[in-house]
């Protein structure tokens, strides 16, 4: 994670999928490499190997890694349907309060959760660094609310990490919440608001602490957001606006005290990647550092996105009335972690490698039929 202090903008450059998308040869790649001598070894060792969705990845499969690029793909079609978003900016219109409205329509869209937030200008980027054609481009975003939602990632599927049905799950659940974020944006473009959508490749701003300034969750040991109901389970989607939203802030769910004594993700994780000690100093703010060569220099080894400390997590268990009743309990009486700690080992076993299973309900949409499904008609 490299967002931190108030003022300290990241450039989109710096980040690591910006910086995979470099191609020798190209003006991009000799730009960045120019400016970040230090970081050319070590990306080039990771660019040398097997790319993610392809063949040498130790958890590749040809049919499940090849309907996960047709689900990323897709994201580029996803054009919102005009009488839908007249007949929705209609009733966002009437809607007594404009907040409200919007998680309504979110929610009819696929998010499990909604809220506003103020733009904090710390988490707009400084630079576009995703794709060669804005490459280095000053990145202009005065909107003054972020409209912060969140979307569900099946619980059975990722309990197949790191194997292919979770880079799937993935590009799955990134489409959904590009499917909402373009709807939102549409809608409140239609009812007269200037807004921009942000989503799987197309990320203005830093979704994490924006999603915890709305209210949604917390960060944990693993450097994501842990939200209600679903913990770690989730992506994240957003909409900028000079809409005049209702803001949400911050609320503390016992996350970081129940992180303290869990460590379940840093000790699960194949690459050791995440920290077991305590928080440190990461530009001003004090978190668990993530290295986010070495993590992601095990999803090129694998082929997938990996996803083990997500489904390892505690708060990732299903959406059930004893796993949310523990999730208040974390809450209301964070002092109780160490032993909700030993109970969830005693029940679930601390090692990743027990909780393999044959996955459940495989997806079989195609994302044309998921596109017309998420119609609001």
């Amino acid at each position: 994670m490299i967002w931190g202090r108030p003022g300290a903008r990241v450039d989109e450059r710096d980040t690591m999928f910006a910086r995979m998308a470099r191609r020798p040869g190209t003006p991009a790649h000799e730009d960045y490499y120019a400016r970040r001598p230090d970081l050319t070894k070590g990306d080039d060792h990771l660019r040398a190997m097997p790319e993610l969705l392809r063949p040498g990845g130790a958890d590749f499969d040809p049919a499940i890694c090849a309907d996960a690029e047709r689900w990323f793909r897709a994201i580029g079609d996803i054009a919102p349907d005009p009488p839908t978003v007249t007949r929705l900016a209609a009733r966002l219109s009437s809607a007594p309060d404009l907040t409200g409205g919007l998680q309504a329509l979110a929610s009819e869209l696929g998010a499990v959760a909604s809220g506003a937030c103020g733009l904090d200008p710390s988490f707009v980027y400084t630079h576009k660094g995703r794709f060669d054609r804005d490459y280095g481009h000053a990145v202009a975003l005065d909107h003054a609310s972020a409209f912060v939602f969140l979307v569900e990632m099946d619980f059975d599927q990722m309990q197949r990490a790191p194997r292919a049905e979770t880079i799937r799950e993935s590009a799955r659940q990134y489409y959904r919440a590009a499917v909402v974020a373009r709807g939102i944006d549409a809608v409140l473009r239609g009812v007269g608001y200037s807004a921009r959508a942000h989503y799987d490749a197309h990320y203005d701003v830093v979704l994490p602490p924006l999603a915890v300034a709305a209210g949604l969750g917390e960060m944990g040991r693993h450097n994501l957001l842990v939200a209600d109901r679903y913990g770690t389970r989730v992506r994240i989607g957003a909409v900028t606006t000079d809409a005049p939203l209702r803001h949400g802030a911050p609320a503390s769910r016992g996350v970081a005290r129940f992180c303290d004594a869990c460590r379940k993700c840093a000790d699960n994780c194949p690459s050791r990647a995440l920290s077991s000690a305590a928080p440190v100093d990461v530009r001003g703010v004090a978190k668990w550092p993530t290295l986010g060569e070495r993590c992601y220099g095990y999803w090129r080894q694998v082929g997938t996105d990996c996803g083990i400390c997500m489904a390892v997590c505690p708060f990732s268990h299903r959406d059930t009335r004893v796993h949310n009743l523990v999730r208040g309990l974390v809450r209301r009486a964070p002092w109780l972690a160490p032993a909700l700690v030993r109970a969830d080992d005693l029940v679930y076993g601390r090692q990743w490698h027990a909780r393999h299973r044959p996955a459940r309900g495989t997806p079989s949409a195609t994302p044309s039929a998921a596109r017309a499904a998420s119609r609001t008609d």
